[in-house]
């Protein structure tokens, strides 16, 4: 799982190093959500300041990634691409830690809702794995 999540992560970074944008948006972002495990019967809060930035490839493609300070974690940063246009796209990712895949919906580049499949070696299925319900904002 860990060799997967870093060769993607190479890809998908060369992949927006090499892409000609035909616009984009820089942002800030502020996260608050939940992590849940049921494994654990446990629920916890967290939070994130990230900075970003969303690069439109296309009239229907785009990639989108950001870094920053989060609790409890400390730091954390994602990356995705996705379907859609600045009105509202979906994105599909990775976030290299703690190691987890998203989806995540935006809303007019400002509201943002996601949720987040983590990994755990322990979880016998899908259904075991932890995952992290998200709401942010962006200006």
């Amino acid at each position: 799982m860990k060799i997967i999540i870093r060769i993607s992560i190479a890809i998908l970074l060369l992949t927006t190093l090499n892409t000609k944008a035909q616009h984009s948006t820089k942002y800030k972002e502020f996260n608050v959500g939940l992590f849940i495990s049921s494994n654990d019967d446990l629920v916890f809060p967290g939070a994130s300041f990230l900075w970003g930035k969303t690069i439109y490839v296309s009239n229907a493609f785009l990639i989108d990634y950001e870094y920053g300070f989060a609790l409890p974690t400390l730091v954390t940063g994602k990356i995705g691409c996705g379907l859609g246009n600045n009105n509202h796209y979906l994105t599909f990712g990775l976030r290299p830690w703690p190691a987890s895949l998203y989806l995540q919906y935006t809303l007019k580049e400002k509201h943002l809702l996601s949720i987040e499949l983590m990994s755990n070696q322990y979880a016998s299925d899908i259904y075991d794995l932890p995952l992290i319900i998200n709401y942010g904002y962006r200006w």
